[in-house]
């Protein structure tokens, strides 16, 4: 019987696709999540982020494991990325954290209304906070399979 060796097993990487406009934010969040084996890839931008969905829908870009979603962004509402998210069968299974600091009850509805994984607020996280949300997301889906 071979015995499993607790805390021995490396964590598998984890690949998050962060859309967030503000610089500094992503930079905590990098180091932060680094510490977890946690590859933060960042899109400033709702055009980006579609694109990038558009390329994962073609088959032309890997999909991410995670993706973190602010919904305040220069150009387009996050919720109009959620929406093209689960519209694709190609993307509709990516696991979301919508991520914002904006408190908007309409927002916050129109967000549920695609079933993001969680919703949060960005001040109630702390970077290492979210990374150990992110990690025990992971690992509950992970013993689910």
């Amino acid at each position: 019987v071979m015995k499993k060796k607790k805390g021995t097993k490396k964590k598998k990487r984890i690949n998050v696709l962060f859309i967030e406009d503000d610089l500094p934010t992503i930079d905590v969040y990098e180091i932060a999540f680094s510490t977890a084996n946690i590859k933060l890839d960042a899109l400033n931008f709702g055009k980006d982020a579609m694109e990038r969905i558009e390329k994962i829908v073609a088959g032309k870009a890997k999909k991410p494991d995670l993706i973190l979603l602010d919904l305040i962004l220069p150009d387009i509402n996050g919720v109009h990325i959620l929406a093209e998210l689960k519209k694709h069968k190609e993307t509709a299974d990516i696991p979301v954290f919508v991520v914002t600091n904006y408190s908007d009850k309409e927002l916050e509805r129109l967000a549920c209304q695609y079933n993001p994984e969680k919703y949060l607020c960005k001040v109630n996280f702390t970077p290492l906070q979210l990374t150990k949300l992110i990690r025990d997301f992971f690992d509950k889906e992970a013993n689910r399979k």
